[in-house]
């Protein structure tokens, strides 16, 4: 084993007793009935927070889908545009020609 994946190695379990000591420590301050009050408090407000980000991708995904629709009905609008263009561009000449009356 090198000397740089030991490194890494140790980092990684460095890192993870760190954070098992962090969770211990909020474990404990969790236990002390002034801050309880409080952590359920912060536990509500972020219920709340992520039932509006749910909220918020369900929009997100609306709007992609909207996008997406739109972008496929230009798409076909384009196309008949084109279609219209060519068309009126090249009628052919035995066609009768379409004559506007103007009524007064």
């Amino acid at each position: 084993m090198a000397s740089s994946d030991l490194e890494q190695l140790c980092s990684h379990i460095n890192e993870k007793i760190g954070n098992i000591k962090k969770t211990l420590s909020l474990r404990n301050c969790g236990q002390e009935p002034t801050l309880k009050t409080i952590f359920n408090k912060i536990g509500d407000e972020i219920i709340v927070v992520n039932e509006l980000l749910n909220k918020l991708e369900l929009e997100i995904q609306y709007q992609e889908q909207t996008n997406s629709s739109l972008k496929e009905l230009f798409e076909c609008l384009e196309e008949d545009y084109k279609d219209v263009e060519h068309l009126k561009e090249n009628i052919p000449p035995h066609l009768p020609q379409v004559t506007v009356t103007q009524n007064l």
